[in-house]
């Protein structure tokens, strides 16, 4: 190579670094984003099924609404409590929690007027919720395990495009280039996709669903205490009888 070769492709070099466009503009490679997420979502919705994948979509727009309101649910559970003790189940009235779940197993404790019927409703409730929950962190966990594989056949899919040279010397570097980027490009996505998208949207989905189900139980529990001693099937504590020989009369 001769000295102003060499020394134009220095200053090429140097024009480069100082350019962040060039470097912005080559990571950027939609036949390569295009492999990796559409194999991802293919293969994953090939493993979930209709009814997973459309699970996976509704629990991920949940994460966009307004979170479960703990204050608004404890005000109107309350407000119950307080209606019981005064006029009973039969008597009470007040307005319904904002939450489907609670409401149901409010419902359950004022048509069979126990306790044990609350608690199983809300039981019932959680243990689906979390199942349904559970599914929908399934589908994104596998989503996580699928991208980097399809970062993978990005790759091999690229290196097929290497193919021997057949005209001038600048069509054929250019074509190799732009198969070389692309195959590692394809590898950088699955990875970024799996690490940065798919699996942290799983665990915010298990913290979610967690952290609703716990704050459900300990209002359940909560209302509980409160009218058990008032409500068949409550959890009072027991009162200890006296020993018979203090309850005889002189």
């Amino acid at each position: 190579m001769s000295e102003a070769s060499a020394f134009a492709s220095l200053t090429s070099a140097a024009d480069l670094s100082l350019d962040p466009s060039p470097l912005s503009s080559s990571l950027l490679d939609p036949s390569a984003l295009a492999i990796v997420l559409a194999g991802t979502v293919i293969a994953t919705f090939a493993r979930s099924g209709v009814q997973d994948m459309g699970l996976a979509f509704q629990s991920l727009a949940g994460l966009a609404k307004a979170r479960f309101d703990e204050n608004a649910n404890r005000t109107a559970l309350a407000r119950w409590a307080r209606a019981i003790r005064q006029r009973g189940v039969l008597g009470a009235e007040s307005a319904m929690p904002p939450d489907a779940d609670l409401a149901s197993a409010l419902e359950a404790l004022l048509s069979t007027g126990s306790v044990k019927a609350l608690r199983d409703t809300h039981a019932a409730a959680s243990a689906e919720n979390l199942r349904m929950g559970e599914r929908a962190v399934r589908v994104f966990e596998q989503a996580g395990d699928l991208a980097p594989v399809f970062g993978l056949v990005g790759t091999l899919f690229s290196m097929t495009k290497l193919a021997p040279a057949t005209g001038s010397d600048a069509v054929t570097s250019a074509v190799t280039l732009g198969a070389i980027a692309t195959a590692v490009l394809s590898s950088l996505y699955g990875v970024l996709a799996a690490h940065f998208v798919f699996l942290p949207l799983a665990h915010a989905l298990a913290r979610r669903t967690q952290r609703e189900d716990d704050a459900r139980e300990a209002l359940i529990t909560w209302l509980s205490v409160e009218i058990a001693d008032i409500v068949p099937g409550g959890s009072a504590p027991r009162v200890t009888p006296l020993p018979a020989q203090d309850t005889k009369v002189a």
